[in-house]
């Protein structure tokens, strides 16, 4: 019996105090609107004016690369093996740098981390084989987020050429320096040989006297006919091994002339590139070395200027500002009325 009574007064006490929290809050309703408006006030007027709107505008990539590539000095393998790896490339700090050049912005203010930030690239599958990437930029206003991408878009291009031209520029002068020091080495080889013959073709007579071999037999037939003089067959096998020596150090030395042809053509091609790495300035440097890009990656569209702002969202931050300034002003109102409150009597009530 006394467990029902305790069960039944527990009861009223709840629903007491339930009621209580309700009168509270509604005897505070205008500190809790006013509260409430303040913060959805502020929120718009920091929403609408203090903060800078952000546009964001896309780049459609399709990357389609080969595992090498020919060029005029011979097959080159590409030293990246996945489309992933080609698209993360559009973040580097050449690329964003030169970026920050064009753009015209103050290194200062925007820094390359800065313009990172401003860039997001969309991950739309998780297949290695995936070929088409979403590339989003953000700006302060629609035109610069268009001259943006587009900007960083051509870099991108000439970046991945320049470094696919430096990467085949130098495997290929690596390859043809040690190409020329091995002809060297068998060109110097054969001109020994041929010194060698000529001195061996020098001590060898050209005819043998048949006359006198025969003679020296003291042979006695009288119906054998002997030719005094005949070729001798080991001066034309030397002179055989002349020409064939002769011919293979012409080969080795118009080896070594192209060699050192293409040598100084991509001395010269390095050169530009290294230029590339230290001023920016792009020219068609990779023509007749390395162009991956002109049949490999393509735009889909042209990036355009957005026709409403990303961020921020004035509607979404009003509304979650209410939500907010509604639970701190209730929060208050219940503080206030509870414990700062000197009219005790309501609590004497509820208890």
């Amino acid at each position: 019996m006394n467990t029902k009574n305790n069960y039944s007064q527990q009861n009223n006490y709840e629903e007491i105090s339930l009621r209580d929290i309700f009168m509270a809050i509604w005897r505070q309703k205008i500190l809790i609107a006013v509260i409430t408006l303040i913060t959805v006030l502020v929120t718009g007027i920091i929403s609408v004016f203090v903060l800078k709107p952000v546009y964001h505008t896309s780049l459609n990539i399709i990357i389609n690369m080969p595992e090498s590539y020919h060029t005029k000095y011979g097959d080159y393998v590409l030293p990246i093996s996945s489309n992933d790896q080609y698209i993360n490339l559009i973040t580097s700090n050449v690329i964003l740098k030169n970026t920050i050049n064009e753009m015209g912005y103050d290194s200062q203010e925007i820094t390359i981390e800065d313009l990172k930030d401003r860039i997001t690239i969309v991950q739309t599958s998780t297949n290695e084989a995936q070929n088409s990437f979403e590339v989003k930029v953000a700006a302060d206003d629609p035109q610069e987020a268009k001259q943006l991408a587009q900007t960083l878009y051509d870099n991108y291009i000439e970046f991945l050429d320049v470094m696919m031209a430096k990467g085949a520029v130098e495997y290929f002068i690596d390859y043809y320096s040690v190409q020329v020091s091995s002809l060297n080495v068998e060109l110097e080889s054969n001109r020994e040989l041929l010194e060698k013959y000529n001195e061996l073709l020098a001590n060898t007579p050209m005819t043998i006297n048949q006359r006198e071999a025969v003679d020296g037999l003291n042979t006695s037939g009288n119906n054998i006919i002997i030719m005094e003089n005949i070729i001798n067959p080991n001066y034309t096998e030397l002179e055989l091994d002349i020409i064939n020596v002769k011919q293979t150090i012409n080969s080795i030395e118009s080896d070594i002339e192209l060699y050192k042809t293409y040598l100084d053509e991509l001395e010269s091609k390095k050169a530009r590139i290294n230029e590339y790495y230290e001023t920016g300035e792009y020219e068609e440097i990779a023509n007749n070395i390395i162009r991956i890009t002109t049949s490999n990656i393509y735009l889909v569209s042209e990036p355009v200027a957005p026709s409403r702002k990303s961020s921020p969202n004035n509607l979404r931050n009003i509304v979650i500002a209410a939500l907010l300034g509604l639970m701190v002003s209730v929060f208050i109102g219940l503080i206030k009325e509870f414990w700062f409150n000197d009219d005790k009597s309501k609590i004497k009530d509820i208890r």
